[in-house]
């Protein structure tokens, strides 16, 4: 949510280390800028540290870190719904009121040895960067992002989602969109001026996603 791990090697083994427990060895850090050899303090206090019957890092090499961010860099995208003429007069609908500027309809992978990730045009409907959202931010800062800084969602699989946002808060595509402050303010006061078939025409879009 704050655009803090740059690549799948930091992100996995920062999910090794905070989610299991399980430090691994090298120079990659965690999303707050300590080694993913490092234990984390109980409760945050080092002194307990002492009393730890494994030493840091317990894993010998970064071979399972480095499996699992493979695993996830070799996922497909999610598949598209049915794609119809409301569908595509949504999207322009999409484009026109700005959603576009932080979601991003298509992005394209840099150059790669690997065939199936160079050079290839993606629809992640989000461009990863973090965009300043106010009362909707989580209050939580990690890094250089601030508590009402959040990363852009991706809308791909968006269709399968029952709950929005962040925090689950809402229940509704429609819902998601008038919650929207900040940065994407504008896009929201849009949405709610549209006509009816306007509306009606940009929700089956990303009902679509």
């Amino acid at each position: 949510w704050k655009a803090a791990n740059p690549n799948l090697i930091n992100f996995s083994g920062d999910a090794y280390k905070e989610e299991m427990g399980i430090t691994s060895p090298g120079w990659k850090r965690d999303k707050d800028g300590r080694s993913i050899a490092e234990e984390n303090p109980p409760q945050g206090n080092a002194a307990l540290l002492a009393h730890n019957p494994v030493t840091s890092p317990n894993e010998p090499d970064l071979e399972d870190v480095i499996a699992f961010a493979d695993f996830m860099r070799f996922l497909a995208p999610p598949p598209r719904g049915p794609i119809n003429a409301n569908v595509n007069a949504g999207e322009k609908v999409f484009t026109n009121i700005g959603c576009v500027n932080c979601h991003t309809s298509s992005l394209t992978t840099g150059t790669n040895a690997v065939a199936a990730l160079n050079l290839k045009t993606f629809a992640p409907y989000s461009d990863f960067l973090i965009h300043d959202m106010g009362s909707l931010g989580d209050g939580i800062e990690q890094g250089t992002a601030r508590g009402t800084e959040m990363r852009t969602a991706p809308l791909w699989g968006l269709r399968t989602q029952p709950n929005l946002l962040h925090d689950g808060r809402a229940k509704s595509i429609e819902e998601a969109i008038q919650l929207h402050r900040g940065q994407g303010q504008t896009a929201a006061d849009r949405f709610r001026t549209l006509s009816t078939t306007d509306k009606a025409n940009l929700l089956a879009f990303l009902r679509s996603l």
